[in-house]
């Protein structure tokens, strides 16, 4: 064997083993990679403004959004108002008649809640909450809680100092 053919081997053999070694550990790297995108919003009661936070591949962006009400603590609980979905990308609809909110996201999903009443409907699933919605000051409130978690939040946090809630999910889940 000459010497060129052993070096040619044992480079194949290199070659062999990186590619045995992406196929194994790329997956496991991609997945933590994305894993580590979010979309953050930051809530503080009787605050208009709602900061938002997103961490993609490019870095970490911020932007402001003002509500047209602000979000209130009420019963020990955060409450948004619903109109103010309509800032990230949700439509609402109210039918006077049911006292009914249907909130619709890009992606399929609708909630449907009722004033006085401690059910809603994660599309056509019943669920239940400890509260229900009401209006205060000409606007109805849904609680943060049950509709961030019904829209798959990875993370709810309540800041009790600043009187705020901080929603995670991770990037593209809308």
């Amino acid at each position: 064997m000459t010497k060129k053919l052993k070096w040619r081997i044992v480079f194949a053999i290199i070659l062999a083993l990186i590619f045995v070694l992406l196929v194994i550990f790329l997956p496991i790297l991609v997945v933590h990679a994305e894993s580590e995108y979010y979309i953050k919003f930051s809530f503080q009661a009787d605050n208009l403004n709602t900061v938002i936070e997103t961490k993609d591949p490019l870095g970490i962006h911020l932007s402001q959004v003002e509500l047209v009400a602000p979000p209130l603590i009420k019963d020990g609980r955060f409450w948004i108002p619903v109109r103010a979905l309509e800032n990230f990308g949700m439509t609402v609809k109210w039918n006077s008649i049911e006292k009914k909110i249907t909130v619709y996201n890009q992606n399929g999903i609708e909630l449907q809640y009722w004033l006085g009443k401690s059910i809603y409907f994660l599309n056509e699933q019943k669920k239940s909450m400890d509260v229900s919605p009401f209006i205060a000051n000409g606007r109805t409130y849904i609680p943060l809680r049950f509709f961030a978690e019904a829209l798959g939040a990875q993370e709810i946090q309540f800041i009790a100092e600043t009187k705020s809630v901080v929603v995670i999910w991770p990037l593209g889940l809308d």
